[in-house]
């Protein structure tokens, strides 16, 4: 299971669902170091607790880190991390949830 992510809308509704999926995860934190230098990855980092809401501009800075962690995962992740960033880029707001 991965985490789950609620989309919303520029007035506040629910606008869609996507999730990170648990080999996403493990490909950003698992692979190296790198993601440390990440503010807004750290807060997504403890799958159990992750727990937590962005609004713009912290969704734009998320959505940034992402790009720039895609330089140092594996290739084979790319297109689901492209997914996310979409659907992301599209948001006004997110809820990320774990488990």
């Amino acid at each position: 299971m991965g985490l789950d992510i609620i989309l919303y809308d520029d007035k506040g509704a629910k606008a869609g669902f996507i999730e990170i999926p648990s080999s996403l995860h493990e490909a950003i934190f698992m692979g190296g170091p790198h993601w440390s230098s990440y503010p807004y990855l750290r807060k997504i980092k403890d799958y159990y607790k992750t727990n937590i809401r962005f609004h713009q501009p912290d969704l734009h800075h998320f959505v940034g880190d992402l790009k720039q962690i895609r330089l140092f995962i594996d290739y084979r992740h790319h297109a689901a991390l492209d997914c996310l960033i979409d659907a992301l880029s599209q948001s006004q707001a997110i809820h990320v949830a774990g488990d």
